[in-house]
């Protein structure tokens, strides 16, 4: 099925293959601090979650190269994101910059963590 597939496309295109990373590049970095406005993609045994998350500031603070931190705004409290970070990890956010005509692709894995100080850390941004 794959193989038909791929017989109905020309291969990818170098720029799109050049683009992939395993880190957060600087460029990566300095596109994400700018995004107020993200949608995180998780998948799990309750189905698929694809829920905005937005802020007044960077929506995400960069821990390194490879980590990204996402406070837990109150919302609607359904929990579908968190259930499946739970029960499987893999995640994938989409940064987006209004006006802009290019978006940046995490993929990854997540967990969850109530630490009171990292908590407390976000706190003081608002």
């Amino acid at each position: 099925m794959v193989e038909t597939l791929e017989t109905l496309y020309s291969k990818a295109s170098p720029a799109s293959l050049r683009k992939v990373a395993d880190h957060l590049t600087p460029l990566y970095q300095a596109w994400i601090g700018t995004a107020r406005f993200c949608v995180l993609a998780t998948i799990g045994p309750y189905g698929t979650d694809g829920p905005a998350r937005g802020d007044l500031g960077p929506v995400v603070r960069i821990q390194d190269d490879k980590t990204l931190l996402l406070p837990d705004w109150p919302g609607n409290n359904r929990l579908d994101s968190l259930r499946n970070i739970v029960k499987d990890g893999p995640i994938s956010f989409m940064f987006m910059v209004p006006g802009a005509d290019t978006m940046v692709r995490v993929n990854g894995h997540a967990s969850l963590t109530a630490d009171p100080d990292l908590c407390a850390s976000f706190l003081d941004v608002k």
